[in-house]
């Protein structure tokens, strides 16, 4: 580790509770808008509800997420949002949820180029580009994540957003399990050397299991472990290779990919 990150985390996206349905049917999601303030000139973010169902999936296929290293891509230093978001792409891809970009062989040449073209889209999408100090939004990052969904699938598919905010609940991270739901922690990593935390990070929901233990990707590599509560802050500690690795969680991001009622009808 030892490394600094910086993730921007905006205004928080409203929630809504899943219940304990495994597959959601007949479900009022949400999908994350933009529009521009008539006086202001600004950029304000809304949620629109859709009715739609769950696009089901085994979830022991959600195994095969990947953990990709932020430093083997362009601008890493606040890569991790991209990073995630890449993951969790090219998981929809493997099980055939969305349509792969090109048929180009090279697994690595394929994920630079997937890498890229999310990047791009967060520039169109902010106005600006991301920095070595300055990474991504929530927001940003929910509507290029649905933009890339809706488009993959020929217009079949939508994807909705949620955020909850720390503590987290075992209960949470298990209802992100089914089918092809995904997410992303937002921590604050803390430097296991100097006990000081490094800046805003997103990590890639792997797993979690009844047992508590909760696995995450980061820099390429997987970290397992508990949530702990330690006076108002809750942690993340993970162990990976024989060390100690604490995240101070701030939130979690999750998507969950859904056919619109109108997809439905038009079959």
């Amino acid at each position: 580790m030892g490394r600094s990150f910086r993730y921007i985390l905006t205004c928080m996206i409203l929630v809504q509770g899943l219940g304990a349905q495994s597959l959601l049917t007949d479900y009022e999601f949400q999908i994350v808008n933009r529009r521009t303030h008539k006086i202001t000139g600004k950029h304000e973010f809304y949620g629109t509800n859709m009715l739609g169902s769950e696009i089901p999936n085994n979830s022991l296929n959600r195994l095969s997420i990947l953990s990709e290293d932020q430093y083997d891509y362009p601008k890493p230093m606040s890569g991790c949002g991209p990073t995630a978001m890449l993951n969790i792409l090219i998981w929809y891809e493997k099980y055939g949820l969305i349509d792969s970009m090109n048929r180009d062989s090279n697994t690595k040449r394929y994920k630079q180029t997937f890498f890229r073209e999310i990047d791009a889209r967060l520039t169109a999408q902010a106005g600006k580009a991301r920095d070595e100090l300055e990474g991504t939004s929530n927001y940003d990052a929910a509507m290029v994540m649905d933009a890339i969904v809706k488009e993959r699938s020929g217009g079949k598919l939508r994807l909705h957003t949620d955020f909850m905010t720390a503590p987290l609940k075992l209960s949470d991270m298990l209802k992100t399990m089914p089918n092809y739901r995904a997410g992303y922690l937002i921590v604050y990593p803390k430097d296991p050397r100097t006990g000081e935390l490094l800046g805003l990070h997103a990590v890639t929901l792997i797993r979690a299991d009844r047992a508590g233990y909760i696995s995450v990707g980061s820099w390429g590599l997987m970290y397992r472990g508990l949530l702990k509560q330690r006076g108002q802050d809750q942690w993340l500690v993970t162990q990976q290779d024989g060390n100690t690795v604490k995240f101070k969680v701030v939130g979690m991001m999750r998507f969950i990919p859904f056919q619109p009622e109108s997809a439905h009808a038009s079959r």
